[in-house]
């Protein structure tokens, strides 16, 4: 399956924080997002270990947060699955022939 990327997929401005990314609200100003980055950046990301007397977390400062601000293209989440299947189905195809002409 050939994608068109001018019908399929659009780019939009997204935030990773911790290496999760978030799609920003169409129309953020680049000033905003600059303050939502900056005020990010401001909070320490917390840690935590079992205690097995209390059945209970205990938490920690562990480290401050990565923030990245990067435009992605994005794709109808059908689109990309059934993209990604016939891409998987290609890559199997492949292993198992190499696999086939390994054993001969």
């Amino acid at each position: 399956m050939q994608l068109r990327k001018d019908r399929e997929m659009k780019t939009v401005k997204t935030i990773s924080i911790n290496g999760n990314s978030y799609a920003l609200p169409e129309g953020m100003t680049a000033k905003d997002v600059q303050a939502l980055a900056g005020f990010l950046c401001t909070l320490t990301q917390l840690g935590n270990e079992y205690d097995y007397d209390k059945s209970e977390y205990v938490y920690y400062v562990n480290e401050g947060v990565s923030i990245k601000v990067s435009d992605q293209e994005l794709m109808d989440k059908a689109v990309a699955r059934e993209h990604c299947h016939e891409t998987y189905k290609r890559y199997k195809a492949k292993r198992d022939e190499e696999k086939a002409a390994a054993e001969s």
